[in-house]
């Protein structure tokens, strides 16, 4: 049934961060599974051959950089999504396999000619992320900036069109089958680590220093984590903070400018070190699909703390814990229990090594490779 090849599409640069890294290692396993066709993408910086990743010079979009990230981001892959359309019509594919909120037109595009659809979600269902986002903003009293209606409505008709659909987390599929969605047309795959790269080290350092690793938003929990921290006011600990800032979050930060024992240490293009030099990870996230940061800290031998929101592998009470969703008291309990029970960070820090042997990315492309075989062989 995938005689024509997969057409495998992404808006970004295929090895590059974040899902650049997830899209290579889902392209590498279709192209040694003999299965891909083509990958269309905005550039390739990986070892994958140029003879089979498409990569688009560029798009009329940027010419519109000037607008606002929210208006300018659609348009962007918006024309991507339009492009991949086309290449699918002429090219031809026995199964088309893109991401969320650039797929519309391509998913059409395959049906056209016959072939099935498979739509990639990063996160959760957009239903339930738009609730629980509206009510953080609303209890802020911050302006929650909304994408075009018409980009709302392309990503709920992927859903809807697409054939099938892969999450990242069993969190994630909960919240897309709470939604509507036929649980038999949605998949798991959770996604790798690089262990070559993220390595526990032997820590020289006395200094309890909890770990907070990505964007600095209401989305990640941040204003929980602060506030919790405040109260604590630890002796011989530190708060350490890697990652860009909201300019909507900005205020609230402000509010603890007083914490002597605060690091911002801002957008960091390598944080292996910062993993290296941390006691416990903490990521109070309110939603995600399944966020690389938490498999990250486990490859560096840390105990988790976050929300079942974040879609981790963290398994409570083993080497880390689950707390609920915005509770500043559930993160202070945590954060006490490891200061004051430095044991326990180091039987957790093994069990954690331990539990992200599971997640490496060659698993990640046996994972996928098993479910194309379970849907088309």
């Amino acid at each position: 049934m995938i005689d024509k090849g997969v057409i495998y599409s992404i808006a970004t640069k295929i090895g590059s961060s974040g899902l650049g890294i997830v899209s290579y290692h889902a392209v590498k396993a279709l192209l040694d599974r003999g299965i891909l066709k083509i990958a269309v993408s905005y550039g390739n910086k990986s070892n994958l051959p140029s003879s089979r990743v498409l990569a688009l010079p560029g798009n009329p979009a940027k010419f519109l950089f000037f607008l606002p990230r929210h208006y300018y981001k659609p348009l962007r892959k918006g024309f991507f999504d339009y492009i991949t359309s086309k290449i699918i019509l002429k090219k031809g594919c026995s199964i088309f396999h893109g991401w969320n909120n650039q797929a519309l037109r391509s998913i059409k595009a395959a049906q056209r000619i016959g072939a099935k659809a498979i739509l990639e979600c990063g996160s959760t269902h957009r239903f339930f992320r738009e609730t629980l986002l509206n009510e953080e903003y609303e209890r802020f009293g911050i302006k929650n900036v909304r994408p075009p209606e018409y980009a709302r409505q392309s990503s709920l008709e992927e859903v809807t069109f697409s054939d099938f659909i892969f999450v990242a987390s069993e969190f994630a599929k909960k919240t897309f089958i709470d939604s509507g969605i036929n649980e038999n047309k949605l998949f798991v795959i959770k996604r790798g680590v690089n262990l070559e790269k993220f390595k526990p080290l032997k820590r020289k350092n006395k200094k309890f220093k909890v770990l907070f690793v990505g964007r600095l938003s209401l989305r990640k929990g941040i204003q929980y984590l602060l506030e919790a921290w405040k109260k604590l006011n630890l002796k011989n600990a530190e708060l350490v903070l890697a990652g860009s800032i909201d300019n909507n979050i900005k205020p609230i930060l402000s509010k603890y400018n007083d914490i002597e024992n605060l690091v911002l240490k801002g957008f960091l293009k390598d944080v292996t070190d910062v993993y290296k030099e941390s006691t416990i990870f903490l990521f109070p996230s309110l939603e995600e699909g399944s966020a690389k940061v938490t498999y990250e800290a486990l490859a560096a031998g840390l105990p988790v703390i976050t929300t079942e929101n974040s879609g981790s592998v963290v398994r409570n009470g083993v080497d880390g814990f689950i707390i609920p969703i915005r509770d500043t008291k559930a993160i202070m309990e945590k954060i006490t229990y490891f200061y004051e029970n430095p044991k326990i960070i180091d039987i957790m820090s093994a069990n954690a090594l331990e539990n992200i042997k599971l997640y490496t990315w060659q698993r990640y492309r046996e994972n996928i490779i098993n479910i194309y075989n379970k849907l088309f062989i």
